[in-house]
């Protein structure tokens, strides 16, 4: 399902185009002295056990190319989910140094033939990675659409962006990609039916008064949606008892409206709550949001202070 453009070779066989582009990686001090043996696909247990088969999806209102790679989608357990991540990083970074090393006129054929072979073991790596969280696209584009054809349209939606959380993707923080994925695919989504909303309501408008009425209200589609609130917030709160203190804890369901009232206070009605400067209590919120770790970090653009009033 996943595609990227060739570039044609030259008479030695050799991709030079392909081979001498510059490779981005998320790099890592452990680079240095890892060798692509230790990486080995082999090494750990990739794929979970799963106790039952996926949900099923309906043959009539689901692309065939779709339904076929949904149905060989795996699911990785942790350790192979990082040892992908970590095989994938560190082929690019390997490529990009030997490119570095590449003469500018006449750049080693052998050089090239193994940047060659590093970047198509890295597309390898980086599919397989994509082909497990497909059913996580799936599952989120199928909250979302309303008809089998766009379901179609938002799977492929999301697959872009998938491939584009697995290159963004730090490893090293030690959480699970599918939250990173999760928030990425939805947020792009959401973006899309703002988009087609408001065209249609172009579209639609008769007059200037009723494209005023139309398009006045449509959200912004750069602005934090209230799903993406609800989202970040049940993630949050159900890791925060046991991770945080009662006045962390406090703080928290107060700063985001998570207390019952539905409304987020300021930092100042925090302080004079807990007999605190707002600067103090401003620090415990970013102690906090540093503590719940892997399920805070994939929100920070909905849980950032600017959100609410200061």
């Amino acid at each position: 399902m996943i595609s990227e453009c060739d570039n044609r070779s030259g008479s030695s066989g050799v991709n030079t185009a392909a081979a001498t582009e510059p490779v981005t990686f998320i790099p890592s001090d452990e680079f240095e002295t890892t060798t692509e043996q230790q990486l080995d696909v082999d090494s750990v247990e990739l794929y979970a056990v799963e106790e039952q088969q996926p949900g099923s999806f309906d043959p009539d209102h689901v692309a065939g190319s779709i339904l076929t790679a949904l149905q060989h989608s795996r699911l990785l357990t942790f350790e192979g989910e990082q040892l992908l991540f970590k095989r994938l990083n560190f082929l690019r970074f390997r490529a990009s140094a030997l490119q570095a090393g590449l003469h500018p006129k006449r750049p080693s054929k052998k050089k090239l033939r193994e940047i060659e072979r590093l970047l198509a073991d890295a597309h390898d790596v980086r599919a397989e990675l994509a082909s497990s969280n497909l059913r996580l696209v799936a599952s989120i584009a199928g909250r979302l659409a309303i008809s089998g054809e766009e379901f179609d349209e938002f799977v492929a939606e999301g697959n872009s962006i998938l491939l584009y959380a697995i290159d963004k993707f730090d490893y090293s923080r030690g959480y699970r990609f599918s939250t990173y994925a999760t928030h990425a695919v939805q947020r792009h989504l959401y973006r899309v039916i703002d988009r087609r909303r408001k065209r249609a309501g172009r579209e639609s408008a008769r007059d200037p008064e009723h494209l005023l009425n139309v398009t006045g209200r449509e959200p912004d589609p750069d602005a934090i949606t209230e799903a993406e609130v609800r989202e970040a917030a049940t993630a949050v709160m159900s890791r925060m008892d046991k991770l945080l203190s009662d006045r962390e804890q406090f703080i928290v369901r107060g700063r985001f409206g998570l207390d019952g009232s539905g409304e987020g206070k300021t930092f100042a009605a925090l302080a004079e709550q807990l007999g605190l400067s707002k600067e103090r209590v401003r620090q415990l919120l970013q102690q906090s949001l540093e503590k719940l770790g892997e399920v805070a970090q994939p929100f920070a653009a909905v849980f950032a202070p600017g959100r609410a009033g200061l």
